[in-house]
């Protein structure tokens, strides 16, 4: 069985990521609401490693200007 997240919009499911389906394919679904804390508790864990990591490492340089100037050389 394979489980896909998506959103209900206007009266029809929206997959959130690609699927692997023909057209006009049938598909029995289940639904289960998504709890909305469970991408908010996500959220501060990934934060709380970011400040962990920031601790053990520092704050890596801002490179957007090295790439920036990277890309404008092949033009």
């Amino acid at each position: 069985m394979t489980q896909i997240d998506a959103v209900y919009r206007g009266g029809v499911f929206l997959p959130l990521d690609p699927v692997d389906l023909a057209e006009e394919q049938r598909v029995r679904l289940r639904i289960e609401r998504c709890d909305v804390e469970s991408w908010q508790d996500w959220l501060r864990r990934v934060e709380q490693h970011k400040e962990e990591i920031i601790k053990r490492h520092g704050v890596l340089p801002d490179s957007t200007p090295d790439i920036a100037a990277d890309r404008l050389r092949d033009v």
